[in-house]
């Protein structure tokens, strides 16, 4: 590619997760990264806006919120604050750090989901899903705990095993565990709305295969995800906390977090796109 030829960069940077700070590992390995490359290509005097924010919806933000007896809410004001101080502190020049609870994110969630909706893109489908009696909900990723069925880790969580790195659905899991109780969950219908990941198999793997000059690790774990089949995945979970799903038969649903974060940079562009003048550190982006 022809680097003299692009009028204008987009760097991003993963978002961290708001249910703690982050470390020195967080800084060298992504942050400190995208911020070398963002003054080196403003001190060419190009034209670049360097994005990212927090990442607020999910189950391991309702998790801390119980453990620490506040609300969700709580907790991501608090880690959002946190993270955004340390990053200010050490320099690094985001031209926005925005946040997934902001209204401007939801709706921008909201209108990708309804989109594709209404685009048929999604599958409506009834499937049992595991529910524990005595929290009285279900329990979707890492509200439930079993044995990984690819490599027998007996800590994987229901959305994925972190020993092997399998993508799962919780009732893959064997002999599974609420977190919530420590009980035996039980099956429960439920409606959710899924991508038929299956049916971009090939256009995935033409697009991947194209790009051998990825990390090995990187192309690697997609090949492997790719070899063993792509499966549909729900973008809905049966929760309180995070976008709620737009449409009127979904009372009491929230997008899935991996299909709302990644948005987040475009949300976030929007919002420093809004504004003239912005306080990078404080957004408040209501």
């Amino acid at each position: 590619m022809d680097n003299s030829k692009i009028k204008r960069y987009t760097v991003t940077a993963a978002l961290p997760y708001t249910n703690g700070p982050v470390h020195i590992g967080h800084l060298a390995g992504v942050y400190i990264p995208a911020d070398i490359y963002a003054r080196y290509l403003r001190s060419n005097k190009r034209d670049v806006k360097f994005i990212c924010g927090s990442d607020e919806n999910g189950v391991p933000i309702t998790l801390k919120a119980k453990r620490e007896g506040i609300t969700p809410q709580e907790v991501v004001d608090k880690y959002h604050k946190i993270i955004g101080d340390s990053f200010k502190e050490f320099g690094v020049s985001f031209d926005i750090y925005h946040r997934t609870s902001s209204q401007t994110h939801h709706q921008t969630a909201s209108d990708f989901f309804k989109t594709l909706y209404d685009k048929g893109v999604f599958t409506e489908e009834v499937t049992e899903q595991y529910y524990d009696p005595t929290a009285k909900q279900f329990l979707a990723d890492r509200y439930i705990t079993g044995t990984c069925p690819k490599c027998g880790n007996e800590n994987a969580y229901g959305d994925q095993c972190e020993n092997c790195g399998s993508t799962l659905n919780a009732t893959d899991l064997i002999n599974p565990k609420s977190t919530l109780s420590g009980d035996k969950p039980i099956l429960k219908e439920t409606k959710n709305w899924f991508l038929p990941l299956d049916q971009y198999e090939e256009r995935l793997r033409t697009y991947i295969e194209s790009h051998k000059e990825w990390r090995p690790n990187v192309y690697g774990q997609c090949q492997s995800w790719l070899n063993a089949g792509l499966q549909p995945r729900a973008m809905t979970r049966d929760l309180d906390w995070g976008v709620r799903v737009p449409l009127r038969d979904a009372e009491g649903k929230v997008l899935y977090v991996w299909f709302d974060a990644p948005i987040g940079y475009i949300s976030a562009t929007k919002e420093l796109c809004n504004y003239a003048k912005l306080d990078v550190w404080n957004p408040k982006a209501e």
